[in-house]
C-alpha cells in the first residue's frame, strides 16, 4: 500500500515541545482575534454535534475537530470560556496544554546498541520472532528516510513505513527535522546490523506508521497530539496498528479521567491498541509522573541504566531522572522500567538534535540520547514481539505479560527491595519471559474502561500517604508489605556498588544463556522469603495495579481546580500540597517556559 493512499494533510495550528521537559505554546492565532485577548482551549460537549455553532455564538473560532473525545479545539475571547461553560451541553473546557518529549541527551562512547541484549530480545529472535505481522504507530516529531527504518529484517530494500500523516506542515513525504521521532522508531524497529552482528532495534520485523504532531523544535499541543491519536484509531484496521508509542509528557492538570489527552489514549486502548508511554524525566522524587504516563490503563515506563556493562546486572540502577509515582489518583506508576540511558539509535545528521549536539552523534546516522522516551520505545518493541507470537492478545493481556514477567530489584543479602514499587513498578522488563510465558490474567482488573470513558465511574489506586509514618503505602491486602517495596518515604538512593541484583528465579532463559545467568539469578532464599510473599504479589498484581475504588460521585465532583482534588491521600491538607505541587516531591511549573533541559547523563 502506498503512503499517499493513507495520508491526510494536517493543519498547523499550535506548537508543542518534545524533549525532556514540558513545552511552551507558540500559537498561530486567527487574524480576526487579537493575541492578548484570546486563548486556545479544548471544548468538550456531551456530544459533538452543535459544538462548532455554540463556540461561534460566544465569539470563538474552531481550530480542529476532536471526535475521539467529543470535543473541538477552539480559540475563545477573554471571558468567553466561563460563559460557555454554563451551557448545559458543555461538559468541560480545558486549556490547550503543552506536551514535551521525554528524553535527554547524553554522551556515549558505545558504537553499537546493547539494549536488545539487555532486555533479552536477542533470545526472542532465536525463535524466529522479530515483530513480523505487527504495525507500530509512533506519534512524535516525524520519521526520516533512514535505511534502518526502510529495509526489512533481511536487509532488503523494502519500505516498511506503512502509513504517514503530518499534522504540522501537511507534508505527504516523510520528514523529521527535529530527529526525536526517528530515534524512537529506530529503538523499536531498526533492521540494520550493528558491530555485534545483531539487529540494532528490538523488533526489526515490524512495520511503522509515522504520525507527526511536533514541529522542528519539538513543540506541539494537546490538540495536535489528540488529532494524531484520532488518526491512528481511524486507520488501525486498515494498517493493522497494534501498538502506539507516545514518548512525550505533559504536566498533570487534573484527575486522569478529566484530562483530554488521557481520554484520547483511553479510547485507543479501548479500541484494541496497546499504548506505551514514557513516565517522564521529572524524577527522582515522588509523584513526578506526567500525562499520559499517569493513565492507569496504559503501560508507563521508567528508565534504568546498565551502567555501560550490558552483561553485568550487578551495577545497574534506576536513573535519577526517571519519574516516580504514585499518581495523584493513587495509582502505582511507572508499571515497569527499561533501558533508558546512553541509548544509541537512528538519526540523520541534518536533524536539529544532531546539529546542535554533535558530541552525541555516533557515526553519521546514529545518535545517543537518554530518557524515559527511549525506555518506552524499548517496551513498545517488546509489545510488538508479544503480539507477533500471540496476535490474538488484547491490550490488557499484553500489559499483563509485560508486567507479570518483570524482575523487581532487590538486595540479595536481605531480600529487601532496592527501590519501592512507585519507582520500579513491577521491575525490569524481560522480553523472553513476556513473549514465551503462557498468556495469563488481565491487567487493569476491577476497572471498566468503557464506563470510565462514559463518565459513569472513575477510579482511584491503592496508594496513599500515611502522614503518621511519613510514607507512601498501599491499601487493602497490600498494606502490610514491608521490605522497602510497598512503603516509601519519597527519597532516592541509587542502587550502585554491586550489592543488589535483578531478581530472577523463573524465566524462559534463566541459567541457559551464559551472560544471562550468573548473579542475576542469586535471589537469597526464595520469593516467599520476601515480606508479603512473592506468590501473593505475583498473583495479586492485577488487583493492586488496578483500581482500589471508585471516585466518590460522578464526573462533576471534580470542579476543575486543584484545591479540591484530595484524591486518595486521606489527609486533605497534605494532599492539597501535592495537588498544587507545593511539596518537595515535585515542582509545579504552571506557565513557566521550559527551554529544552538538555542535561547530560553519563550513567
Amino acid at each position: 500500500m502506498s503512503i499517499s493512499r493513507i495520508i491526510r494533510n494536517g493543519k498547523q495550528i499550535t506548537t508543542v515541545i518534545l524533549g525532556i521537559s514540558l513545552v511552551l505554546i507558540c500559537l498561530a492565532i486567527p487574524l480576526q482575534l487579537e493575541a492578548h485577548n484570546v486563548g486556545s482551549f479544548i471544548v468538550q460537549g456531551s456530544k459533538l454535534d452543535g459544538l462548532e455553532e455554540m463556540v461561534a455564538r460566544y465569539g470563538g473560532s474552531i481550530s480542529s475537530r476532536l471526535p475521539i473525545i467529543d470535543a473541538v479545539g477552539a480559540w475563545l475571547p477573554k471571558g468567553a470560556a466561563d460563559r460557555l461553560l454554563k451551557e448545559p451541553v458543555i461538559k468541560a473546557i480545558i486549556p490547550n496544554a503543552t506536551v514535551k518529549l521525554a528524553d535527554r541527551g547524553d554522551r556515549s562512547h558505545l558504537p553499537a546498541t546493547d539494549y536488545p541484549d539487555v532486555v533479552g530480545a536477542d533470545v526472542v529472535w532465536q525463535a524466529g520472532l522479530a515483530g513480523q505481522g505487527v504495525t507500530v504507530a509512533v506519534v512524535d516529531t516525524g520519521l526520516s528516510r533512514h535505511p534502518g527504518l526502510l529495509m526489512d529484517m533481511h536487509g532488503r530494500a523494502q519500505n516498511r513505513i506503512a502509513g504517514w500523516v503530518d499534522f504540522v506542515d501537511g507534508s505527504r513525504n516523510l520528514r523529521d527535522p527535529h530527529g526525536h521521532g526517528t530515534h524512537i522508531a529506530g529503538i523499536i524497529a531498526n533492521s540494520q546490523f550493528g558491530s555485534d552482528a545483531e539487529w540494532n532495534g528490538v523488533a526489526p520485523g515490524v512495520r511503522l506508521v509515522g504520525v507527526r504532531v511536533l514541529d522542528a523544535q519539538g513543540y506541539g499541543t494537546y490538540e495536535r497530539v489528540i488529532q494524531g491519536i484520532q488518526w491512528v484509531i481511524d486507520h488501525k484496521d486498515q494498517l493493522d496498528i497494534r501498538v502506539l508509542n507516545l514518548s512525550l509528557v505533559a504536566a498533570v492538570q487534573s484527575p486522569y479521567w478529566a484530562d483530554p489527552l488521557n481520554q484520547a489514549v483511553m479510547q485507543a486502548w479501548a479500541q484494541g491498541i496497546t499504548v506505551v508511554t514514557s513516565a517522564g524525566n521529572g524524577g527522582p522524587g515522588a509523584m513526578t509522573v506526567g500525562v499520559p504516563g499517569n493513565n492507569p490503563y496504559v503501560i508507563s515506563v521508567g528508565a534504568f541504566t546498565d551502567n555501560y556493562t550490558p552483561y553485568d546486572w550487578n551495577d545497574d540502577y534506576l536513573t535519577p531522572f526517571s519519574a516516580a509515582g504514585p499518581t495523584l489518583d493513587g495509582f502505582v506508576k511507572p508499571d515497569v522500567v527499561a533501558p533508558g540511558a546512553h541509548i544509541t539509535s537512528t538519526m540523520l545528521p541534518n536533524s536539529m538534535l544532531a546539529f546542535e549536539h554533535k558530541a552525541n552523534q555516533m557515526g553519521r546516522h546514529y545518535f545517543s540520547m537518554a530518557g524515559t522516551s527511549q525506555a518506552a520505545a524499548v517496551v513498545s518493541g517488546i509489545a510488538a514481539l508479544i503480539l507477533s507470537n500471540n496476535p490474538e492478545l488484547k491490550p490488557n493481556q499484553v500489559k499483563y505479560q509485560i508486567i507479570h514477567s518483570a524482575f523487581p530489584w532487590v538486595d540479595i543479602n536481605t531480600t529487601e527491595a532496592m527501590y519501592s514499587m512507585w519507582q520500579q513498578g513491577a521491575g525490569r522488563v524481560s522480553a523472553p519471559d513476556a513473549v514465551f510465558n503462557e498468556p495469563g490474567n488481565l491487567a487493569n482488573s476491577g476497572m471498566d474502561i468503557q464506563a470510565d470513558l462514559a463518565g459513569e465511574t472513575h477510579y482511584e489506586g491503592f496508594s496513599y500517604y500515611d502522614d503518621t509514618l511519613g510514607e507512601f503505602r498501599m491499601r487493602g491486602d497490600f498494606q502490610d508489605w514491608a521490605a522497602g517495596y510497598g512503603a516509601w518515604a519519597g527519597n532516592y538512593t541509587p542502587a550502585t556498588g554491586g550489592y543488589g541484583v535483578w531478581s530472577d528465579g523463573y524465566g524462559a532463559w534463566a541459567g541457559g544463556y551464559g551472560a544471562w545467568a550468573g548473579s542475576s539469578g542469586a535471589w537469597a532464599g526464595s520469593y516467599s522469603a520476601w515480606a508479603g510473599g512473592y506468590g501473593a504479589w505475583a498473583g495479586g498484581y492485577g488487583a493492586w495495579a488496578g483500581g482500589y475504588g471508585a471516585w466518590a460521585g460522578g464526573y462533576n465532583t471534580w470542579p476543575g481546580g486543584y484545591g479540591a482534588w484530595a484524591g486518595s491521600y486521606g489527609n486533605s491538607a497534605f494532599a492539597d500540597l501535592f495537588v498544587n505541587w507545593l511539596s518537595d516531591f515535585g515542582s509545579w511549573t504552571s506557565n513557566i517556559p521550559w527551554t529544552g533541559n538538555w542535561i547530560d547523563f553519563d550513567g
